[in-house]
């Protein structure tokens, strides 16, 4: 990872037009180098990254890059390294003169410390926010202190992206007097494999169930479903991988299903990638959602899903083309849809084709880095790129 902090730097004109973008992310570490790769073929871009998000993440050395752009990572932490790395990152945004800073709305302190210090300087913030409202059970979680940052972070935004129309409803329910632009921006792919790698064949009758284990993401759902599967007589394998309360919960039960395979630790970047592609289809039964990284490395890896018809999950997931929708909460729908899945070569096949297509094209970085151009162009009074 240290390698990337040495990234060319010669692109950079001090006297050229090209917009200065500067991205700042403690978290969301890959979302943030696809974006960064995507606008880079546009715009001079320094991204600013956690060492221990990037590290736990998708290998970001293994992501194509058509033109470099700069990368600093920095040790951010509220810990003995963040007395240095925090200062030193908030310089790196500064140094770079951007025209725009481009942020993700997390509740923590980083973000809303840099954002006090942007301010004085007049540059134009940009705020992805990925849950405009708390999830309903764990998650994203909520506090009087969070609340806060949220509202300043917000209040010092010119411009709000959010993932798709129901996320933008969302946000202006929860943030009625933000006076800016809102700006519906997708998801894009997450964990797409390197071109170099061989491609992995799904196991027959594969259910992937994969992320943090939170009550919203509905794993007691899942088993429900799995369990009339199994009761019916569908052959059919479940993998739940991921960590979090929810597998501690439900674990002495899972380990009772015989066709359920647990995996409740730290899962290599590697590994996420095998577990994607060795699966026949994804589930998604989500109680409530706004978008989903799993729903995104889904479609990264080219596996239909089926999931939840519950926030902007539908803005992605066209029922019948690259997955099947089931109400949310409902464990019977959620059997029926899998075992059309799992029972039909044929059905599985055009889902499969359809998760390929809407990778390459409503999820694809480049076409996402391009509809944010237009908002970066007005904050900085530029008409030529």
């Amino acid at each position: 990872m240290d390698a990337l902090m040495n990234s060319p730097t010669t692109a950079f004109n001090r006297n050229s037009r090209r917009l200065r973008v500067a991205i700042y992310a403690p978290h969301f570490a890959e979302y943030s180098y696809r974006l960064a790769s995507g606008l880079a073929r546009h715009c001079d871009v320094r991204l600013v990254l956690n060492r221990k998000d990037a590290n736990q993440q998708w290998e970001l050395a293994d992501i194509a890059v058509t033109t470099p752009f700069n990368t600093r990572i920095r040790d951010l932490s509220l810990r003995r390294a963040g007395a240095i790395g925090i200062p030193a990152s908030f310089m790196d945004i500064i140094s770079f003169r951007p025209d725009v800073v481009h942020c993700h709305e997390v509740p923590e302190v980083y973000t809303s410390k840099l954002i006090q210090f942007l301010r004085p300087l007049g540059i134009p913030l940009v705020l992805t926010v990925h849950d405009a409202i708390p999830h309903s059970e764990g998650g994203s979680g909520t506090s009087p202190r969070e609340d806060g940052w949220r509202a300043r972070m917000r209040a010092a935004a010119s411009v709000v992206t959010t993932h798709g129309e129901s996320c933008i409803a969302d946000f202006r329910h929860a943030s009625p007097d933000f006076n800016g632009e809102i700006v519906s921006s997708m998801h894009g792919v997450l964990m797409v494999p390197p071109t170099r790698a061989a491609a992995i064949e799904p196991e027959s009758a594969r259910i992937l169930f994969f992320g943090r284990m939170w009550a919203y993401k509905g794993l007691d759902i899942f088993i429900d479903a799995i369990d009339l599967l199994d009761r019916r007589g569908v052959a059919h394998e479940a993998i739940v991988a991921g960590r979090g309360p929810e597998m501690t919960r439900l674990g002495a039960r899972m380990e009772a299903m015989p066709t359920v395979k647990t995996i409740d630790a730290y899962i290599s970047p590697e590994d996420t990638g095998q577990l994607f592609q060795s699966a026949t289809v994804v589930a998604l039964p989500y109680k409530d959602a706004t978008q989903s990284g799993v729903l995104a490395s889904a479609y990264g890896n080219s596996r239909p899903v089926v999931a939840s018809a519950t926030g902007g999950i539908p803005d992605v997931v066209t029922d019948g083309v690259n997955g099947l929708l089931v109400p949310p909460g409902n464990a019977a729908a959620l059997a029926d849809a899998l075992e059309r899945v799992l029972t039909s070569k044929s059905l599985t096949a055009t889902l499969t084709d359809g998760a390929r297509q809407t990778a390459a094209g409503q999820l694809n970085w480049d076409r996402i880095a391009d509809g944010l151009l237009p908002s970066y162009r007005k904050l900085a009074g530029r008409t030529v790129s």
